[in-house]
Order: C-alpha cells, then structure tokens, then sequence
C-alpha cells in the first residue's frame, strides 16, 4: 500500500516539475523575443528649473522661456486681422514707434484725430536702425531723449505700432536685425507687459529713388521677410504695409511716396490710417 502511495506522489513531483519547466521555457522565449528597454524617454530635456524643450532644433524666448523650434510650424506668422471699422478714434489712441519715413502720421493725427492725437515716438533725425534699436534714444515731445523701452515703462501703451528698419539697412546683416529687433521687443515687453505691439512691414522707395544709402526695393523686401521672422519668433502682430503700399514692381507706388523718394506721403498715409481702422485689436 505505501508503496504505491509512494509511486503515485512520485509521478505527481514528476509531473510538477516538468510542468515548472515547460513554464520556465515559456518564459525564457517570451523574455527574448519581446525585450524590455526601461520606461521609454518622451522626446523633451528639463533646463533648470523644469523648462521643457523638445528635442531637436530650437531656441528659448529671452523673456519668457517659451519654446519655438527653428523653422517648425510652430512659430506661425500672427497677421494683424481683419475687423470692423473701429473709426479714427481707435487708430489716434495707438502709439507709433517710427524712423522719420512714417512720421506723416503725426501731421495727419494733429488735422484730423481730434481729442485724440497719436504719440509718436521718433529719433532726433540721426536714425533707428532696427539693429540697435533698443539702445537708440527716441525724443519725446518736451525733447527729452530716453530708451523705447524707458518710454514704454513711463506711459504704458495700450497698443505699440512699430515701423522701423530701413535706417542703415545697406550695413545690417540678418542676424544684427532680426537679433536687434528681437531685443527691442523683449525689452519693450518687460518694461510694459500689457502692451500689444504691432510691427510694420517696410514700404519701398520710389521707382526713381536716388538715395546714396543703399536702399533698394530687393533689399527692403528682404528685410520684411525678417520682420516676418521676428514676429514670428515672438509672436507679436504682423501689418504688410508694404503690399499695401507697393506697387506690382516692387516699388513704393507714385501715388503714395513723397517727394524724397523714401518717406510715405499723405495720401500713404491716409491709406496706412484705413488699414489701421479696419484691422483693430
């Protein structure tokens, strides 16, 4: 009797570890054929303080540390939209950062904006060449000369237009312009964080502009297409005055250039002041 006990518990042990090895096998051949690599990495690196950035190609905003990947879909162009018409009103309480080709607009403010005249900021005649922007002094109407960034801590502007970049333009290189337009931005942007700034495409010179200073049509269209880049570097507003002011050659259209050949005329002006009316933000 014990003994066929004895055999029965045998063939059981038997069984059991046939059993435990078959499942052994299993597991061998499951381990290798699906091979565990550790928790998969998600594409970002942490900078610091838990900054997030893609991996790739990309860069940091100087002033708030937000990711935009260089050349990705990401960093879209924010063209000024099209609105109802917000009247005069709305286009003489902006605040105009511009060279002394855009000033027509403090002429046509005075005639016909009424209780509310533009501020415009201007340089004293010497240039603001969009390279050193951030650093040139702009004069204000009791003739004190101070940084844009000071004048945007002072008076903080609902609404900043600005419209520089053909001053020097022959002598800058992309680089020195879209870094120097940048760092106008951001500087404006930390001395008044509620502002909305609006950067201006640049209108052409003349058909028979004879300037010494290197200006061409081709060259001022390039550089619009950096102030593309800036804006879509830091996502400020885009306004093409220049399509609006151009003509199919490329060229500032008669009609709208002043005598000099490179300034915006009055009746450019009139027309920058509907544009303005009909894209309010």
């Amino acid at each position: 009797m014990n003994n066929g006990l004895s055999g029965i518990k045998n063939v059981i042990w038997a069984l059991a570890i046939v059993a435990a090895l078959i499942a052994l096998l299993i597991g061998l051949i499951f381990t290798f054929s699906v091979r565990y690599y550790g928790d998969k990495q998600d594409g970002t690196m942490l900078l610091g303080s838990g900054t997030q950035v893609a991996a790739g190609n990309g860069k940091l905003s100087p002033d708030d540390g937000s990711y935009s990947a260089q050349g990705s879909t990401s960093a879209q162009l924010n063209e000024l939209p099209s609105t109802q018409d917000a009247g005069l009103e709305y286009v003489f309480g902006l605040t105009f950062l511009c060279d002394k080709t855009f000033t027509g607009i403090n002429s046509y403010s005075e005639i016909y904006g009424g209780s509310a005249a533009a501020q415009i900021w201007t340089d004293d005649g010497t240039g603001l060449p969009a390279a050193s922007a951030a650093s040139t002094s702009i004069v204000l109407d009791d003739g004190t000369r101070i940084t844009p960034a000071n004048a945007a801590a002072i008076y903080q502007p609902k609404r900043l237009v600005i419209y520089i970049g053909s001053d020097y333009l022959s002598s800058a290189t992309q680089e020195s312009f879209v870094s120097g337009y940048e760092q106008l931005i951001n500087s404006i942007r930390s001395a008044s964080s509620e502002t909305t700034i609006i950067c201006c495409s640049i209108a052409s010179v003349g058909s028979s502009y004879p300037g010494a200073d290197g200006l061409t049509p081709s060259l001022i269209s390039e550089a619009n297409e950096w102030i593309k880049q800036v804006c879509s570097d830091t996502g400020v507003y885009y306004a093409d005055l220049a399509s609006l002011l151009n003509d199919s050659n490329g060229c500032m259209a008669d009609e709208y250039v002043s005598p000099n050949g490179r300034s915006i005329g009055s009746s450019g002006i009139a027309k920058v002041v509907e544009y303005f009316r009909m894209h309010g933000v």
